[in-house]
C-alpha cells in the first residue's frame, strides 16, 4: 500500500515531546522527485510559519475602529449607522490582513537562497520558484487589499451620509460612479446644502489627502494597476516571468544631445523589473499611511456611530 507519514515531535524545555502524526495515500507511486517537493514544500511553510516574523504594528488601532459610540439615534438614521459600521469592520479586516500579509511575504523571502542558482540546476530553481511564489502571492495580496481600502472609504463616506454622495440610478453605480472625484464632488454639495459642516467636510478632506502625500506611495499603486491590467511586473528573478518588448525604438543622441539614429535592443533576458524589498517597503509606508488617514476619519462623529 502507497503511504505517506507525516510525523512532527515539539520538544518543549522540560523535555516533554509532544507528537502529531498525520498519513495520507498518494495516487500514485511518489518518485524522488516528487518526495522532494513535498518535503521542500512543507519545511517551507513550517519555517515561514514558526520563524522570526515581525510584530503587526497596526492591529490595536484597526481593532479600536471596532468600537462604537453606540449613541441613540432616530430610526431614520439606520441605514447610515448600520452601514457605516459594517464598513469600520471590513476595513479593519482588511488593514490587519494586509499587515499580515505583507509579514508573511517577508517571511518567506528570508528563505530564499543567497545566491540564484544555475538554470540547468531544475531542482534548485523549483525549489527557488516555490518559495518566491508564496512571497509574492503574499505581497501581491497585500497591494490589492491596500488599493482596496481607497474605494470602501468611497462606500464609508457614502453610507454614513445617506447614501446620495452619488447617484445611486445609474446601473452598476457601484463601479462607474462610486469614485473618488464624485464622492469629492457630494461632499461639496453637501457642505453648500447645510447638510455637512465646515469642519467636518476639512478633517474628511485633510484626512483623504494623506496616503497622496506618501512618497514611495505611487510605486504601490503603480505596480497594482500593472499587476491588475497587464503582464505582470517581475520581481527579484526574470526567469519567473514573461515580458512584453517594446515596439518603439529607442533614440540614439551624440555627445551634444543631437539624434543621430534609432535603435530596436534585443536582449537574452532584461533584470527583473523590480526588487521585493523596494516594493515591501513602499507598501509599507502605504499601509501606514491608510491608516492614518482611517483612523483621522474614526475621529469624526458623523462617520461612527
Amino acid at each position: 500500500m502507497r503511504r505517506i507519514d507525516l510525523t512532527i515531535e515539539t520538544t518543549d524545555d522540560s523535555g516533554v515531546v509532544r507528537r502529531e502524526q498525520r498519513s495520507f495515500e498518494p495516487p500514485a507511486i511518489p518518485e524522488p522527485e516528487w518526495e522532494h517537493r513535498i518535503v521542500h514544500m512543507l519545511s517551507t511553510e513550517l519555517a515561514a510559519t514558526i520563524g522570526e516574523r515581525d510584530e503587526p504594528k497596526h492591529n490595536e488601532t484597526a481593532r479600536g475602529w471596532l468600537e462604537f459610540p453606540n449613541r441613540q439615534t432616530g430610526f431614520e438614521q439606520y441605514f447610515n449607522v448600520r452601514n457605516s459600521q459594517m464598513l469600520w469592520f471590513e476595513l479593519a479586516n482588511l488593514v490587519m490582513g494586509a499587515e499580515g500579509d505583507l509579514i508573511s511575504a517577508q517571511a518567506f523571502k528570508a528563505l530564499e537562497p543567497p545566491d540564484e542558482p544555475p538554470s540547468d540546476d531544475n531542482i534548485a530553481v523549483n525549489d527557488l520558484w516555490l518559495i518566491h511564489d508564496r512571497k509574492v502571492t503574499f505581497l501581491n495580496q497585500s497591494v490589492q487589499d491596500l488599493i482596496k481600502v481607497q474605494d470602501l472609504v468611497n462606500r464609508l463616506l457614502h453610507e454614513s451620509l445617506g447614501g446620495d454622495l452619488v447617484d445611486v440610478s445609474v446601473p452598476d453605480w457601484e463601479r462607474v460612479e462610486l469614485t473618488r472625484k464624485n464622492v469629492k464632488k457630494g461632499l461639496k454639495l453637501k457642505l453648500e446644502s447645510g447638510a455637512l459642516s465646515q469642519r467636518d467636510f476639512d478633517a474628511i478632506t485633510r484626512a483623504l489627502a494623506i496616503p497622496n502625500d506618501t512618497p514611495k506611495g505611487k510605486l504601490a499603486s503603480t505596480y497594482r494597476n500593472r499587476l491588475m491590467h497587464h503582464v505582470r511586473p517581475s520581481i527579484d528573478y526574470w526567469r519567473f516571468y514573461s515580458r512584453l518588448e517594446s515596439r518603439i525604438p529607442e533614440e540614439v543622441k551624440d555627445a551634444s544631445g543631437k539624434i543621430v539614429g534609432k535603435r530596436i535592443p534585443i536582449y537574452a533576458w532584461r533584470p527583473a523589473e523590480h526588487t521585493f524589498q523596494d516594493l515591501h517597503a513602499a507598501c509599507s509606508e502605504y499601509l501606514d499611511a491608510v491608516v492614518r488617514m482611517l483612523q483621522d476619519l474614526s475621529t469624526i462623529e458623523v462617520l461612527r456611530r
